[in-house]
């Protein structure tokens, strides 16, 4: 703690007068910018990280928790959130569009974007849901696509594991662009590892006197994959106790984006459509029962920007979306090896199997007015509603696949009636920003939600059989202050946010509405440059995150701080330059300690990394990058949990592992 209060305090050293930028976010101004991290080409292609964890890093009070290969957990200025709709809490876009439809989330969702073959990653940190939608809780991660360039890559990787990496960008076109990467990475757990695919195509055109920017983007995911275990020191850390477990995953977005001039006006019209499917083995639950899921859905976006009376200017646009969701799950074999409980109530056989189709209709309005003494108010304003038409295609209640009962009051797994559920949520913000000496300094509130997602609604358990949920609600204060300058920038957030109707499993394991939380914190963000060889980047969170109500029966306690909610994290970047042609970069990243569970008994402790990166230019045209990622090989968990059933468990961390590539372009 005491190095992250030094941080902060050496940040107000740097601040003096400066003239500032205004930033574009996914083709919207969104005022409250100290909020907003922005993560450029070239940071992405320096990096080239295996996993979205490494790459937002670079941004303040975000936290990804990777898991096995590919999988993830999100924390954006909240605790790492878990459960079946947890993820409806971060909504996750490409150019703006969401990549899944509203109430379908995929708690792993990073997988199914493509950041490493992106113009740039733009993060929003806050309720967000005035603008975007009901899954922008906490905030949004949104990935900007590829944009045209004076030449072509071919780039190609290596590693410890002898994992293998390639990425095409072809980008020197001005009509069509393509980018291809593939990865086969073998991992460093036992029977561990992924083949990943991933393509996007863009293709710029026009009719008559409207743009026309189509995008396509496929990514395929097959992964071997491992779990929780009890221990993340070495040679414990490579075991892997569920060698059969594995994830499949398939996704396909396609849209296209209409626009035009219309004197001062922009107008836009986005049509898309998108498909994932998902197949896995819930190797983390008794009887490991297999799930596959999928979804078709299709919309359209209409924006009118620009529209000005006086000094006002207004946007407003509307969204409307269908979706057609499937899932199932099923037991291939009759579990005999767990207690005499779960024996008897988890039965081979199909668990769910159901179908669901949204209807989502959504408007919004945006606001802006600017004084003559450099004075700014903003404000938002979204109505939407969210239908879900439920269909069970299976017995309804607790009974076996074949409509049999099972013993001890009936199956584990519940299966609610055919239902028409909807959702109407208002959101909003409101907020001003003024020119001072330092810089510019921001304040905003906002009110955010998320409607309740289909895993909530329609995947019960026991006896319950009605999940009379709502929409969680979030109230946010922040004030900022931003300061911009030639060899510098820096970025000073404080927040405090109130959530309510937080939806959770009670011990009885139905699934309820009612919860409260509270969260504080600071977010710094800056760069600075001392000459043309040394510079500083650092991204750092200092936060507290704070149950808000009692439930005993869950070790609950108001005041408690909540699990897998560390109150400082962050990195700071030194990186050095030579002779125009060598770049070194030393990567300290540190953790806090943090509670596993809800009664603050547990916890883990926490850890420091080193991560070293340079790369060398040979010529124009050819280059050499070579990383190191825990230089120092420590021993460390990328996330701790503990159950009550299992006791403390782990996903352990990477050893010390390098990585080396070349990268050529050509015309």
């Amino acid at each position: 703690m005491k190095y992250a209060y030094g941080l902060l305090l050496s940040v107000f050293s740097f601040f003096v007068l400066s003239e500032l930028e205004e930033i574009t976010v996914i083709n919207s101004k969104w005022l409250f910018l100290p909020s907003v991290d922005q993560i450029e080409e070239e940071e992405i292609y320096f990096l080239n990280s295996h996993h979205l964890k490494e790459l937002l890093n670079l941004s303040s009070g975000v936290w990804i928790s990777r898991g096995s290969g590919q999988e993830n957990l999100i924390s954006l200025r909240s605790p790492v959130l878990t459960g079946p709709g947890a993820c409806g809490s971060f909504q996750i876009t490409e150019d703006g569009i969401p990549i899944r439809p509203a109430g379908f989330c995929n708690v792993n969702n990073l997988f199914e974007i493509s950041a490493n073959l992106a113009s740039q990653v733009e993060v929003i940190k806050g309720p967000s849901s005035a603008m975007f939608g009901g899954n922008s809780l906490h905030g949004l991660i949104n990935i900007k696509s590829l944009e045209p360039k004076d030449a072509n890559d071919i780039y190609f990787q290596i590693d410890k594991n002898e994992s293998l990496r390639s990425r095409v960008l072809l980008r020197n076109s001005s009509n069509t662009l393509l980018g291809v990467e593939l990865d086969r990475d073998k991992g460093f757990r036992n029977q561990t590892g992924f083949d990943q695919q991933k393509m996007v195509i863009k293709n710029y055109g026009s009719f008559r006197d409207w743009s026309l920017q189509t995008l396509i983007n496929f990514t395929n995911l097959n992964q071997e994959t491992a779990g929780y275990i009890d221990s993340y020191f070495h040679p414990t850390r490579i075991i892997n106790v569920n060698p059969e477990a594995y994830r499949d995953a398939k996704s396909l977005r396609i849209k296209t984006e209409i626009s035009k001039n219309l004197d001062a006006l922009d107008i836009s019209l986005i049509p898309y459509i998108r498909f994932s499917s998902m197949n896995f083995i819930q190797h983390y639950l008794p009887g490991q029962p297999i799930e596959k899921n999928g979804q078709k859905s299709a919309g359209l976006f209409f924006n009118l920007l620009g529209f000005k009376v006086n000094n006002n200017s207004f946007g407003i646009g509307s969204q409307i979306e269908f979706a057609h969701v499937n899932l199932d799950q099923y037991q291939p074999d009759v579990l005999n090896s767990s207690n005499a409980f779960n024996n008897a109530v988890r039965p081979q056989g199909f668990h769910y199997d159901f179908e669901v189709k949204t209807n989502l209709i959504a408007s919004y309005i945006s606001h802006e007015f600017e004084s003559k003494n450099s004075l700014k108010f903003f404000s938002n304003f979204r109505v939407e509603y969210l239908k879900y038409d439920y269909d069970n295609l299976m017995s309804d209640g607790r009974l076996r696949d074949d409509g049999s009962a099972c013993e001890r009051g009936g199956c584990f797994y519940s299966r609610p009636a055919d239902s028409k559920l909807s959702f109407k949520d208002l959101s909003h913000r409101i907020g001003i920003s003024k020119e001072i000496d330092l810089g510019k300094v921001f304040v905003q509130f906002s009110k955010g939600h998320r409607p309740p997602q289909i895993n909530e609604l329609f995947r019960l358990q026991k006896s319950q059989t009605l999940a009379d949920l709502d929409s969680e609600k979030i109230n946010s204060f922040e004030i900022a202050i931003e300061n911009l300058g030639k060899n510098y920038s820096n970025k000073l957030v404080f927040y405090y946010s109130k959530k309510k109707n937080y939806i959770f499993k009670d011990a009885d394991t139905n699934m309820v509405v009612g919860g409260k939380s509270r969260h504080k914190g600071i977010e710094i963000k800056g760069l600075r440059n001392f000459n043309t060889i040394f510079s500083i980047k650092y991204a750092l969170n200092i936060a507290g995150h704070y149950y808000d109500f009692t439930d005993i029966n869950r070790g609950i306690i108001l005041g408690n701080e909540i699990d897998t909610a560390p109150n400082v994290f962050g990195s700071i970047f030194l990186n050095f330059k030579f002779l125009n042609k060598i770049i070194l970069e030393i990567e300290q990243e540190f953790m806090d300690e943090y509670f596993t569970e809800p009664s603050n008994i547990y916890s883990y402790k926490g850890h420091y990394l080193t991560n070293l990166r340079t790369s060398y230019d040979l010529n124009r045209d050819v280059s050499f990058n070579l990383s190191v990622l825990n230089l120092f090989d420590k021993e460390y968990a990328e996330r701790a949990d503990f159950s009550s059933f299992s006791g403390e468990r782990f996903f352990p961390g990477i050893p010390l592992k390098w990585r080396l590539g070349i990268n050529y372009k050509f015309n």
